[in-house]
């Protein structure tokens, strides 16, 4: 992961003198770190800075990247198989924007709607003087951009000094820095071009900010007769109310032609989307990249590891794809913020999950990393750290999360620290496969018509709840996030399933069944046969982070006291 910054300014930048901003940026990207100061025609100051961590073609690509065109600083990864994998994304990207040197906007703006895969993006075109921005439509990567009296700055972090908001998802941003008018291209084949003042648009970016999940509100597009039913939903609830057992529901479940398709679907979709996350790295740790070693037998692969469904299901498809002399890290957090012992839900449940993968890959060295946090050191660092990485979020579930996140990744046992530089994570999955309590409670209340909407309304609000947050908060570490959930081929598959073939959260099928059905089948269908029934817990719960008295929408204690301070100075 990359970190990118940009400052324009009429005068002399001076954001970019930071050394906490670019501590940052280098926290990102480990292996390199670079600027260019750039004069415009009409005398704008822009200052591109770039540090790169190394992830795709033969040998890194330095950035900030220029040629006669433009100027390119991209964070991210392009998994696109018609792309040359022995070529870096970066290049290929310069390369796409560059062709011909066309000065016109829509053929910019349609090489980076085909771009799939996560990536935030900043491309100055020096022949029409225009700054164009964008995150992916998913939303996976960070980008903020703050705005005072002297300059305009757009960076992947920056830290509660600045008020900044997040680049929206909803967009592809140019700026035309002649008129300083912004024009808004969304991601559909056929644009609506909104056009408006910078001024007025930050504005907007604040008001969105500000909204809670209940400020979200979608059509939902249902092309199925849900008042009939179908023959799959008849055939679910009639196992479910014939037997308890939960081995004898699976069983029995997957054997229906329609939900025997659809898992094995999915699991040659995930299986793919694995694979493209594993093919384009370097398969090197971090102690072997520095001494070029070619042939690396240590973990250059982790997962965030907390024991549960999703983390397990890529940690086991992992397997076949890392080479078979390397280990794979599992990094396990607990805190004993409320409790005395690490012997918290996620604990017990990653050492679980670990014998079962240990059962089903013996040949694999699986290097579970116990990461224990005291109560002292979570303060300290919630303070110094990761109040900066979560801001503009700013909720003790913003924190909650953030924290269990950033000392995850870390990956830091009382052994030794990970060397891993690609890390899995399980995001998106609750999302796509219904597995929130929420879930159950509005199917009780609306049933099916209700459940899907709910289903809909999730996947259209997740560009703008967590991602960004957690991409800052993870990448402060070197490592790179890689999110197989999110693949833009396993997404679009899974979002047009019918509700009852992701979830099924009747009363006949209880927590640990009825939610993420589906991905609990193809669990079991894997050979996860314990994994596919454990319940699903919230990260700052089963890491015991977060108390459950505490209100999460509520401001975190960092930021009520931020508050305070500036209300009386």
């Amino acid at each position: 992961m990359c970190g990118i910054f940009l400052e324009l300014s009429c005068e002399k930048c001076s954001i970019v003198n930071d050394i906490d901003v670019l501590r940052r940026l280098k926290n990102r990207g480990p292996d390199h770190l670079q600027r260019k100061d750039f004069i415009s025609e009409i005398g704008h100051h822009i200052v591109f800075v770039a540090s790169v961590l190394w992830m795709q073609g033969p040998q890194m690509t330095l950035q900030p990247l220029e040629n006669e065109c433009g100027i390119l600083l991209y964070n991210g990864d392009i998994f696109d198989e018609s792309w040359d994998s022995r070529t870096s994304d970066t290049q290929i990207i310069m390369e796409k924007l560059s062709y011909d040197c066309d000065s016109q906007i829509d053929k910019v703006i349609n090489v980076l709607k085909s771009l799939k895969g996560p990536f935030s993006l900043i491309y100055y075109c020096k022949v029409t003087n225009k700054l164009y921005f964008t995150r992916d439509r998913f939303g996976r990567n960070s980008l903020l951009i703050h705005k005072n009296s002297n300059s305009l700055v757009l960076s992947s972090v920056l830290g509660t000094q600045y008020e900044n908001y997040e680049v929206p998802v909803s967009h592809i941003s140019v700026l035309d820095l002649n008129t300083h008018k912004i024009l808004l291209y969304t991601w559909k084949a056929t644009d609506i071009v909104q056009q408006c003042n910078l001024s007025d648009w930050l504005k907007t970016l604040q008001l969105k900010q500000s909204l809670s999940d209940e400020d979200f509100t979608v059509e939902a597009n249902i092309p199925w007769d849900i008042d009939g039913l179908e023959d799959t939903v008849s055939f679910i609830e009639s196992v479910a109310k014939k037997t308890k057992c939960n081995v004898t529901i699976m069983k029995t479940l997957s054997q229906h032609p329609e939900i025997q398709t659809t898992i094995n679907k999915i699991i040659y979709l995930l299986n793919k989307s694995i694979q493209k996350r594993l093919k384009r790295q370097p398969n090197l740790c971090r102690n072997c990249l520095k001494i070029t070693e070619i042939n690396c037998s240590h973990s250059a692969v982790g997962v965030l590891f907390s024991g549960g469904l999703d983390c397990t299901i890529l940690a086991l498809l992992a397997d076949k794809y890392v080479p078979k002399n390397q280990s794979i890290d599992l990094l396990n957090v607990a805190f004993n913020k409320e409790n005395p012992t690490y012997d918290v839900p996620d604990r017990i449940t990653g050492r679980k999950s670990l014998e079962e993968l240990r059962r089903l890959c013996p040949l694999r060295k699986w290097t579970f990393k116990e990461i224990n946090v005291p109560k002292e050191e979570l303060e300290e660092f919630q303070i110094n750290v990761i109040a900066d990485l979560i801001y503009p979020r700013q909720t003790i579930l913003d924190e909650s999360l953030g924290s269990a996140l950033w000392f995850a990744a870390r990956g830091q046992d009382h052994h030794s620290v990970s060397n891993c530089r690609v890390l899995f994570s399980g995001t998106g999955a609750d999302e796509l496969f219904g597995g929130y309590t929420r879930h159950r409670a509005v199917f009780k209340r609306l049933g099916w018509a209700g459940l899907c909407k709910e289903l809909q309304l999730d996947w259209e609000r997740i560009p703008y709840r967590n991602l960004a947050r957690d991409n800052r908060v993870i990448c402060d570490h070197g490592r790179q996030p890689r999110m197989p959930y999110l693949d833009e081929e396993f997404a679009e598959f899974v979002i047009h399933l019918k509700p009852w073939l992701k979830c099924f959260p009747s009363k006949h099928l209880g927590h640990g069944l009825g939610d993420k059905l589906m991905l609990r089948l193809v669990a079991y269908n894997i050979g996860l046969m314990e994994v596919s029934t454990f319940p699903k817990r919230a990260l700052q719960f089963g890491s015991r982070v977060a108390n459950k008295n505490e209100k999460g929408c509520d401001k975190s204690f960092f930021f009520r006291n931020q508050i305070k301070n500036k209300i009386v100075s």
